[in-house]
């Protein structure tokens, strides 16, 4: 069906349809459900709500990065085999000392190369194929390059091999392995006996076109000839250079305790990246070459969609969240303060909350509550201990949940801890958890004794004393069949429509106020399923539309 047309600015009383939709992401009107673009490396396999969280204990090799060809010494790493080495933004890289001294140009077997002190070397001018495409991207993000970059064209094989190091096998990587599959499983997020191994080792090199590594500061593609959709690779990678040069990607990695914002700083620069990469696309490709890059990224799509088609929805959900969240975020940065407030978030990056829902930055609704602890039994082992967050807890609710009840109950989050232990050679899932307020608990509590109903016999738990829930799930099993729906990327349809919504009517000329209220009641009351059939453009919508600007009072 037609987009309806949009008037110029609403009045009172006036019949409004819902907005106009960006071009991105596709499940609007009739196009294909979310999906990471397809042309560039995803990120990291994070923690279960995926973002990067610490934790002591024994690993999780989602919640670090693996091991990489250059970093400090001395420095602990996760089990190999958690996806490759330390790509940034696409990969989370160790944290590396900052080089620091006097720059000099040095002739290296007939090579110009700036060498900083340190000892690492940079080429003195652009490779003549990357060069222009540099220029094209410094000028769309208006920022500078503090020196060219190595970037390597690399064959398919050659491509694997970099894109899969670090990947191993051993025993105590499987065993970390099995851990995590288990914790998903008491999430409701995977069911049967899954090898994450190689699950993750499929998405690093399959899901994948290039990555630029902060670590050695070099880019890698997958290609030698610079087609249309290469150009527009590079053009994304380069813009990570861009980043980590002037707000340093490497602060990715994060230190555990950080209100998940290495998180948002990764999903701020695929964001950013994204945007510059679609300008890029507008504005210097030809007509013909936009045509050819449709064609190729088709092409690519499909022919990644095959390799990954046996990869767990919930991971690969992961593996796109900040390619999904990123983006709007950004958007909302965009229309709030352009280039300048972009450049102050990857400076200063928001909490993953602010990121799950940027219309709440810097209001009491973003601060986090309280000093929770979550409780690991007597005897137990415990394995890992940080916190969740909204995303994670939007995702386990919305498996057995309406997503309309799991946004609700998500958007009233005031902070949690979570634990993961074995107790008798079970694998279990402890949180405590507090809402924003009495009535936000409440809401949460609900959601989360739905959950626990829906659950597997004698595997879930739940309490509220005090205005605190304590949560705990374990494994049932991999025999045990999932009692709820797979979660899939496409979930993260009502999030991003919360703030394609609000901007549209900001654009509009709605209060932002006004603006906000229709957002969060859209995600409070149309569910995800409806979204993604293409609901907010009928005709059947406008009722609803009109009756939340009722209750909105404008």
């Amino acid at each position: 069906m037609s987009t309806p047309t949009m008037p110029s600015a609403p009045v009172a009383g006036e019949q409004v349809p819902w907005p106009t939709p960006p071009r991105e992401p596709g499940p609007w009107d009739g196009g294909p459900p979310i999906a990471p673009p397809g042309n560039t490396p995803l990120p990291p396999l994070p923690g279960a709500g995926g973002v990067v969280h610490g934790g002591g204990g024994a690993a999780n090799p989602w919640t670090a990065a693996p091991p990489t060809p250059v970093g400090p010494p001395g420095v602990a790493q996760p089990p190999p085999g958690a996806p490759g080495p330390g790509q940034l933004v696409d990969r989370a890289p160790l944290p590396l000392l900052i080089v620091a001294g006097l720059i000099l140009v040095a002739g290296i077997a007939g090579l110009a190369y700036v060498v900083a002190k340190g000892g690492r070397t940079y080429p003195s001018a652009w490779d003549d194929r990357v060069a222009p495409i540099a220029e094209d991207v410094a000028e769309l993000r208006e920022l500078e390059f503090e020196h060219p970059v190595e970037v390597n064209f690399l064959d398919a094989e050659a491509y694997s091999a970099r894109a899969t190091e670090g990947s191993d096998d051993s025993v105590e990587a499987t065993a970390a392995y099995e851990d995590f599959a288990a914790q998903l499983r008491a999430l409701g997020l995977l069911e049967g006996d899954v090898d994450l191994g190689e699950a993750t080792e499929t998405l690093g090199d399959a899901g994948t076109l290039a990555f630029y590594d902060p670590s050695v500061e070099q880019v890698y593609v997958r290609g030698t000839e610079l087609t249309p959709a290469l150009r527009v690779t590079l053009a994304h990678e380069l813009v990570h250079v861009l980043q980590d040069q002037h707000f340093d990607l490497e602060r990715v990695e994060g230190d555990g305790d950080d209100d998940g914002r290495s998180a948002s700083l990764r999903a701020l620069a695929e964001g950013d990246a994204e945007a510059i990469e679609d300008a890029y696309v507008a504005e210097v490709l030809t007509d013909d070459e936009r045509t050819l890059y449709e064609e190729e990224t088709r092409a690519s799509g499909e022919g990644a969609d095959d390799e990954l088609a046996d990869v767990p929805p919930v991971l690969t959900t992961f593996f796109a969240s900040p390619y999904i969240l990123g983006p709007r975020t950004i958007a909302y940065l965009e229309e709030e303060g352009g280039h300048a407030a972009i450049d102050d978030a990857l400076a200063d990056p928001p909490t993953e909350e602010e990121l799950f829902n940027p219309l709440i930055a810097g209001t009491e609704a973003a601060e986090i509550r309280g000093d929770l602890s979550a409780q690991v039994p007597e005897g137990a082992t415990e394995l890992e201990r940080g916190d969740f967050g909204p995303t994670a807890w939007y995702l386990v609710l919305d498996s057995r949940l309406d997503s309309t009840q799991a946004m609700a109950a998500v958007d009233g989050w005031g902070g949690d801890e979570y634990a993961v232990y074995r107790d008798d050679d079970r694998v279990c899932v402890a949180a405590t958890v507090i809402g924003d307020d009495e009535e936000a608990t409440a809401r949460l509590g609900d959601a989360l004794t739905a959950w626990v109903d829906g659950s597997p016999a004698d595997t879930a738990e739940i309490s509220v004393d005090a205005g605190v829930i304590r949560f705990r799930s374990c494994d049932p099993g991999a025999e045990a069949e999932a009692t709820g729906d797979a979660v899939t990327p496409d979930v993260l349809v009502v999030p991003t429509a919360r703030v394609d919504l609000y901007l549209e009517l900001v654009g509009l000329g709605v209060d932002g106020d006004d603006a906000e209220c229709m957002a969060d009641g859209v995600v409070h009351t149309v569910p995800a399923e409806k979204m993604l059939d293409g609901y907010l453009q009928t005709e059947a919508s406008a009722d609803d539309f009109q009756a939340l600007r009722a209750e909105c009072g404008f």
